[in-house]
């Protein structure tokens, strides 16, 4: 208390002599005839003109930005939508060619403007090529639909080459051009073009045709999205095709008579898989690389399983196995060429995938799950020539599956899952042997198919030997594992014969003395017992060697 009074006197004291020495300043400057300063508020200083400017000129921007760009795509797109519409009317009483013959005036003056406002309004010009694109071609198909009386049929000669010149003409403005958008436009209008043609044989040739060319123009000038996009118009005019062809039928089913079409299917996938090798960073798997692999990989062979599936079910094993060599074919390409990582996973694992379904179609029954667990010693196999990490995770993954759908399915164990359990045995082996080579920096794989043998054999044993010699198999099961410990010198191995013993004892202590008879519980305490003591043996007797040879290098 009294050392806040002391402070509060000083602080009093201080601010007197503060107002004396104010008091003599002011004097002093009376006397001298000096006015003291006046202070003023601070005001905030203002903008400056340039920033003004700046920010208006931001806003005068975004506005001709809606203003000229927008509102111009938005007004020539809904005007191309209202001559398409003006040009779908039947016009009964007119000849079937006139409306088309007014459609391609209409698209000659389309392209006439564009070309004169080219240098005053690039953006008009550019959406008035597009339009003028779409409307070559929806007055061409106007003379093959739309009318009681067609000019032309889609099938005839006369009609697929005045599609074909469309679709030539389309891609020379776009070429000419240097755009995209418009390459995109003429490819859109060239699938439309192979299903308006009719037939099988016509949209199997113009879409691969056209897969071929978006593969070109990609290396070509680099464009990297024009083959995958041009992959995915292709999946869609597949799809139209499948279902009837909407564009000149109004039947819709599903194709099941030419089957040749199905092997487009692949052709495309290896002609965009050579584009993405072609492209000019090797090195580098960016963003198109990967959407691409997505696209080939997932609506490639979704596309190619799902038709076999619905339609040509009697065709899915010779089908599959020839897809499952394709796309392993291609990541191998994939790995030495430019030692992929993404494409090389992917490609693999739908070839593998297609494997898959061609071994479930050739296997009835839980037959096809061992078929199922002995390719993933292929897969295993694949992934070390690939030192791929990726492709052993997801191999465990789906081998765990196929285990958890065989105990699912199957009512009574016919010693399948001992193949599981030598099947997880050597795939582990394969990975210790080959650690260096995939890069396995941890050793969770490995532990998890040693987890997967040592969960599943016992669970085979229990079903398929006799009710009373179970823990003597167990027992067994264990001696094996110290028997590949001495063998191979691995340490894990001797773990999992101790887990298997300790496994033993807790069946046997739990189970087989309720319910084995009088004569097989002793039988089995005797040999677990007498195993369990031997082992332990063994190791005291380990151990007092290790002590003793560390006690005389010490005396050393």
């Amino acid at each position: 208390m009294t050392d806040e009074r002391d402070s509060f006197v000083e602080d009093s004291d201080l601010r007197k002599v503060v107002m004396q020495l104010n008091e003599r300043v002011l004097h002093v400057e009376k006397q001298l005839g000096i006015s003291p300063p006046v202070h003023k508020a601070i005001e905030p200083e203002p903008v400056p003109a340039e920033m003004e400017s700046t920010q208006s000129g931001d806003q005068e921007t975004l506005e001709f930005e809606v203003g000229q760009t927008w509102f111009a795509l938005i007004g020539i797109v809904v005007l191309a939508i209202g001559m398409a519409f003006l040009l779908s009317l039947p016009f009964a009483s007119l000849p079937g060619w006139l409306p088309s013959i007014g459609g391609y005036l209409v698209c000659g003056v389309v392209f006439v403007v564009a070309k004169i406002s080219a240098k005053s309004f690039q953006d008009i010009s550019k959406y008035l090529r597009g339009a003028g694109m779409l409307l070559l071609f929806f007055a061409t198909w106007r003379l093959f639909d739309f009318s009681p009386e067609p000019a032309l049929s889609g099938g005839s000669l006369t009609g697929r080459l005045l599609l074909i010149l469309v679709v030539v003409t389309n891609v020379v403005l776009a070429w000419r051009r240097n755009s995209q958008i418009l390459f995109t436009i003429s490819m859109i209008t060239g699938m439309a073009a192979c299903l308006v043609g009719e037939g099988n044989w016509f949209p199997l040739v113009g879409i691969s045709a056209l897969v071929a060319l978006a593969g070109f123009v990609q290396v070509k000038l680099e464009w990297r999205s024009i083959a995958p996009v041009t992959f995915v118009l292709a999946i869609i005019a597949y799809i139209l095709w499948a279902i009837g062809n909407p564009l000149v039928s109004d039947e819709l089913a599903i194709s099941s008579e030419f089957y040749m079409m199905v092997w487009a299917i692949p052709v495309w996938v290896t002609l965009v898989s050579v584009t993405i090798m072609l492209r000019p960073d090797t090195t580098v798997e960016d963003g198109p690389v990967q959407v691409s692999d997505l696209l080939l990989c997932g609506f490639g062979f979704g596309l190619f399983f799902l038709h076999h599936l619905i339609a040509f079910d009697q065709q899915l094993l010779f089908s599959h196995l020839a897809m499952a060599l394709i796309y392993l074919l291609l990541s191998m390409v994939f790995w030495v060429r430019e030692q992929s990582r993404i494409s090389t996973f992917f490609f693999a694992m739908t070839g593998y995938m297609a494997l898959s379904f061609a071994l479930i179609k050739a296997f009835e029954g839980t037959e096809m799950f061992v078929a199922l667990s002995l390719q993933s010693l292929v897969v295993i196999a694949t992934a070390v020539y690939f030192s791929s990490p990726f492709i052993i995770v997801a191999n465990c993954l789906i081998f765990i599956g196929i285990i958890g759908g065989y105990i699912f399915v199957t009512d009574v164990e016919k010693g399948m899952s001992i193949g599981f359990g030598v099947v997880a045995l050597i795939s582990a082996r394969i990975l210790n042997w080959q650690k260096e080579r995939l890069v396995l920096k941890t050793e969770l794989m490995r532990n998890t198919y040693l987890l997967i043998a040592f969960l599943i054999l016992p669970y085979a044993l229990y079903f398929l030997v006799p009710e009373g010699y179970a823990a003597v198999a167990l027992v067994g099961l264990a001696l094996f594992y110290y028997g590949l410990h001495l063998t191979l010198g691995n340490r894990k191995y001797r773990w999992m014969g101790h887990a298997t013993l300790l496994l033993t004892a807790l069946y046997t202590v739990l189970i087989g003395t309720a319910q084995l008879d009088s004569h097989y519980r002793i039988i089995t305490f005797l040999i677990l017992g007498s195993i369990m003591l031997i082992v332990s043996l063994i190791f005291t007797m380990r151990r007092a060697k290790r002590t003793k040879s560390i006690e005389s290098g010490k005396e050393d």
